[in-house]
């Protein structure tokens, strides 16, 4: 039975609904308040004309003047209502797409997270759900105001001037040619600014976080380089955006001058005689300012509908990246309870790239058991503690959990039951507190709770004294615990991993950065103590602690070779013997974390 998330690219239909379908009403209410600003724009200059032709004929009336004041006043209001609804559709609609976006982010493994570098994610919230919802709050409101103004111009011209409507309207037209090509230009300036501001975000990334292996390895100066050359590439586009921007700019400013001068000299070759001064008033009105910021707006708008295009298949890119989501063959409705077993799996299997990396996996585990899994390296023991947790695309034949059928890993009732140790120590940029409760406090914290959490953190080994941290639960750790050794961060997972208080644990090689005292209490107090009655999946090279498991799984090639216990296996299988021989004399040589 599949799990109810695709594992298929997800088409990108949402994007535009939520744009552009979503809430049309409103979105027809901003189109409808721009057109009746701009009715009342282009009746405001009739108005004035009347006023002045009627002031100098020595008959003032002040009907037109206050109609003109109400008329310019209405079209301001109307214009400026626009806006604030155009930018109110724009939250809603980017909340819905970002919303959208981190749900596809946690939906499972894969997609643009296991693709592509964190800096891609980032851009995608930051830059490009921005950007594509650009074309509510900018384009939406500048087309309106600006196509409107453009169509009513000539048309004014001809009814209220006798001026034929058609030499501004090419006029419009040309220029409109001319912004939409150079915006077409201007929009591949925007989308490379966006790409490679990605890419050197997610370098400058990778060199924070990997700072200390960097140095050590003699490859901080080769990441900067590749750094600074994606930096010269961004500064040679930001030249050529500027420049064409700048071009767009002049053309703009000066077609209104062009269009009062054309305007005047068809009044006059077709009047064959002086405009009044009212016409000439309303005629350079409607030109040099009805007309001139729908003429400024014209190729900015066309780069600001480009560019959230830009921003929109960016995002449909990276929704299009498929998931890796785990899949359950048996329908619940067939299946039987599975009495007396804490987690019960069969036929788990995965591949990737055409290999097969898990083969028929069966595992049985019974409540309060401690099962450790054991093998050479690569033969798949941390693929299978991940394909358990739902981080991998396997398929599962049956997936059931405290005797209960499931969809599998990603199941509701599974979710929450379960912990996870992973072996390279996960720590926030926070406070040891919020590190260990794996939440971000923003009140007083609790005297109870901080008990429990230094409570865990003793059982763990992890004594914040001994560790030079003085001020206790309130250290900050700092950003991906670069001060703390990979023993300590171990130590830390192994804590948070008891605070939540779980019923199975899966502690994936979380022993190997420790030294052998530490190890050994931690075997001790925690993993055979605090947890002695809580379901445990130890995958480890760590020897010491065999001997205590009630079972021992050996797994070679992606499948589990043997079971049995710790002197089972001894006896009956001399390829065991061997694997355990070896791992002797490698811990015994590589020894542990020294900061333990």
């Amino acid at each position: 039975m599949q799990q109810r998330m695709e594992s298929h690219p997800l088409r990108s239909t949402f994007l535009w609904r939520s744009l552009f379908f979503e809430r049309p009403s409103w979105k027809l209410l901003v189109l409808l308040l721009s057109l009746v600003a701009a009715v009342f724009g282009i009746l405001a200059p009739y108005s004035q004309k009347h006023f002045v032709d009627d002031l100098l004929a020595g008959h003032p009336s002040q009907f037109w003047i206050w109609a003109a004041f109400f008329l310019t006043l209405g079209a301001q209001a109307l214009a400026q209502a626009s806006v604030w609804l155009a930018l109110r559709e724009s939250f809603i609609s980017q909340k819905a797409m970002g919303d959208h976006l981190f749900a596809r982010l946690l939906a499972g493994p894969g997609g643009v997270v296991g693709r592509q570098p964190a800096g891609v994610a980032v851009s995608l919230f930051a830059v490009d759900i921005p950007g594509a919802a650009s074309i509510l709050d900018q384009s939406l409101v500048t087309a309106s105001s600006m196509i409107f103004p453009l169509i009513l111009a000539p048309v004014a011209l001809q009814i209220l001037f006798g001026i034929p409507w058609w030499p501004c309207a090419l006029v419009i037209l040309g220029l409109t040619l001319f912004n939409y090509l150079m915006a077409r230009r201007q929009s591949r300036f925007f989308y490379n600014f966006k790409q490679l501001g990605a890419e050197r975000t997610g370098l400058v990334a990778e060199w924070i976080q990997n700072i200390r292996a960097l140095r050590i390895l003699r490859w901080v100066e080769t990441l900067e380089k590749r750094m600074v050359s994606v930096r010269k590439r961004e500064t040679v586009n930001r030249k050529s955006m500027v420049t064409n921007g700048q071009i767009i700019n002049s053309v703009a400013s000066s077609t209104a001058y062009l269009l009062n001068i054309l305007a005047v000299v068809f009044l006059l070759q077709i009047r064959g005689s002086l405009p009044t001064p009212g016409e000439l008033f309303g005629l350079l009105w409607i030109m040099g300012v009805f007309l001139a910021r729908p003429l400024r707006q014209l190729p900015w708008t066309f780069v600001i509908a480009m560019d959230a295009f830009t921003s929109m298949r960016r995002l449909e890119s990276a929704l299009a990246i498929p998931l890796a989501v785990p899949s359950v063959e048996e329908p619940l409705s067939t299946s039987a309870p599975a009495p007396g077993l804490a987690l019960e799996v069969r036929g788990l299997q995965l591949k990737a790239d055409g290999q097969e990396l898990l083969k028929e996996v069966d595992l049985f585990l019974k409540p309060g058991q401690l099962v450790a899994v054991v093998g050479e390296v690569g033969s798949g023991k941390s693929l299978l503690l991940q394909s358990i947790m739902g981080a991998t695309q396997a398929q599962f034949a049956r997936f059931a959990f405290q005797g209960r059928p499931t969809e599998g890993p990603l199941d509701p009732f599974v979710h929450g039951r379960i912990a996870f140790v992973p072996q390279e120590g996960f720590t926030m940029s926070a406070s040891l507190r919020e590190n260990v409760m794996l939440t971000y406090l923003d009140q007083p914290p609790d005297l109870e709770v901080d008990a429990r959490a230094l409570r865990s953190l003793q059982l763990a080994q992890f004594y914040p004294e001994r560790e030079r941290l003085a001020e206790g639960l309130d250290t900050e750790i700092g950003e991906r615990g670069v001060n703390l050794s990979g023993g300590q961060r171990q130590r830390i997972s192994l804590a948070r991993a008891h605070f939540a208080d779980r019923e199975l644990v899966l502690l994936d090689d979380c022993l190997s950065a420790v030294d052998v005292d530490t190890e050994r209490k931690l075997i001790e107090e925690l993993i055979c103590g605090a947890w002695a009655r809580r379901t445990r999946l130890l995958v480890t090279h760590r020897m010491a602690i065999l001997p205590l498991c009630d079972q021992l799984l050996f797994m070679d090639n992606g499948r589990i070779l043997l079971r049995g216990t710790y002197g089972e296996l001894l006896g009956s299988s001399a390829r065991f013997r061997d694997f355990v021989k070896r791992e002797e004399v490698r811990v015994t040589k590589g020894g542990g974390d020294a900061g333990a």
